[in-house]
């Protein structure tokens, strides 16, 4: 990744770890995890993610299909792992989590904003 705060590693991220560690044989990444794919990367619970979030806060207004699913599936992986954090408490995600979700629902030009903590 880019810049510092966005070169974690899964395991550098104690609520990550408490996510890994559930399993008895826990995987070495948590883009390995069986719960993974089901929760953040599988269509089916992204489309309920955005009527969870059209609920809450009104149309999500992003373009496009992939960006729209790439967004909720961080959404998806925080509330996994960190539950509900509010407006202003961002965190951010292991490269490796987010490596395989652009890799999921890629931007046509590569282009991708990364890691931004909440303004004040």
């Amino acid at each position: 990744m880019p810049t510092s705060p966005e070169n974690l590693c899964c395991r550098e991220i104690p609520k990550v770890l408490r996510r890994l560690n559930q399993l008895q044989n826990p995987p070495s990444c948590m883009a390995d995890h069986p719960g993974f794919e089901p929760v953040c990367l599988n269509v089916f619970s992204l489309q309920k993610a955005l009527n969870i979030y059209r609920a809450d806060y009104g149309p999500l207004r992003l373009r496009g299909r992939e960006h729209r699913y790439r967004y909720l599936a961080y959404r998806s992986f925080v509330s996994w792992c960190w539950g509900f954090l509010g407006r202003r408490l961002r965190v951010p995600l292991p490269s490796c989590v987010v490596r395989r979700i652009r890799i999921e629902y890629p931007d046509a030009e590569g282009i991708y904003v990364g890691f931004r903590p909440a303004l004040d």
